[in-house]
């Protein structure tokens, strides 16, 4: 049963579809990805320009499978992937793809990434699958019709006080210019959080958000494909996904506040709190 109440007019049908075709492609992805993980993660970088380049091509070889395998099936929808030019449809479908998210976590050879496939009816997300390899799992969910891991219905936690939650921080690459408002946030819940867990994968965040494992993340600098399926997994599986001043998030916001929805207004009310102090000292 589905935790949210579609307000939208589209196709659930033709939505499902490409669903369940993307869950039951999932084996071969899984295989595909492991074994472009295992050939790249072998490969040692000597600088960090060496690093950043394999990062890029993670992206661009599974990219680039990815977008042949659903131009084959679906060649009238569009595709919007990172590290690609966006391919225009001939329908209101497009597929919003994240080959490598956590591909710092793929180069090295982690077991902490995912594959994200959102799916866009009149560019509005209605529906989305995850695919994290190194755990076999598929998260999924359609608008309106709940969520699901491996074919099992997720629900956020029940988390209610922030002295019992377990948060994913905020600690974007690029980092320096923000430090004093980074040290502030991570200041803030350090002192009521109860403790802190990050992947690296704020997808992979996401979906242990969405089946209760974790409670919250906030996040700088989101992109169209780190959200597009998360934000239909996350909020069918009961949680929230805001901007800090609470407004409903999906593209061109600065700033993304996730959540299990029952804490969601208190971690508004301390990221507020803490940056308004520091912007008095």
């Amino acid at each position: 049963m589905s935790i949210s109440s579609p307000t939208l007019n589209f196709p659930v049908d033709e939505t499902i579809k490409r669903v369940e075709f993307i869950k039951a492609n999932a084996t071969g992805i899984i295989l595909e990805a492991k074994k472009i993980q295992k050939e790249m993660s072998g490969i040692r970088s000597k600088t960090d320009a060496d690093e950043l380049e394999r990062i890029h091509a993670a992206d661009r070889v599974l990219g680039d499978i990815f977008s042949k395998f659903l131009q084959k099936a679906f060649p009238k929808d569009g595709i919007l992937c990172e590290d690609k030019e966006p391919i225009e449809g001939s329908n209101d479908f497009r597929w919003v793809l994240d080959p490598v998210d956590g591909s710092m976590n793929f180069v090295r050879g982690l077991p902490l990434y995912a594959i994200s496939f959102g799916i866009e009816h009149r560019e509005t997300p209605v529906g989305g699958v995850v695919i994290v390899p190194p755990q076999d799992a598929v998260y999924s969910a359609v608008l309106g019709e709940g969520a699901v891991k491996n074919g099992e219905t997720i629900f956020t936690s029940s988390v209610s006080e922030l002295n019992r939650a377990i948060f994913s921080p905020n600690l974007p690459t690029k980092r320096a210019h923000m430090i004093q408002e980074i040290m502030a946030d991570l200041s803030g819940f350090l002192t009521y959080a109860r403790s802190f867990r990050r992947t690296g994968s704020f997808i992979l965040d996401c979906c242990w958000i969405a089946e209760g494992l974790m409670d919250a993340i906030w996040e700088k600098n989101v992109k169209h494909w780190d959200i597009s399926a998360i934000s239909i997994i996350l909020t069918e599986a009961g949680g929230k996904l805001t901007d800090l001043n609470g407004k409903h998030y999906y593209t061109g916001l600065p700033e993304l506040i996730a959540s299990n929805g029952i804490i969601h207004n208190e971690i508004l009310n301390l990221l507020k709190t803490v940056r308004s102090s520091m912007n008095r000292n």
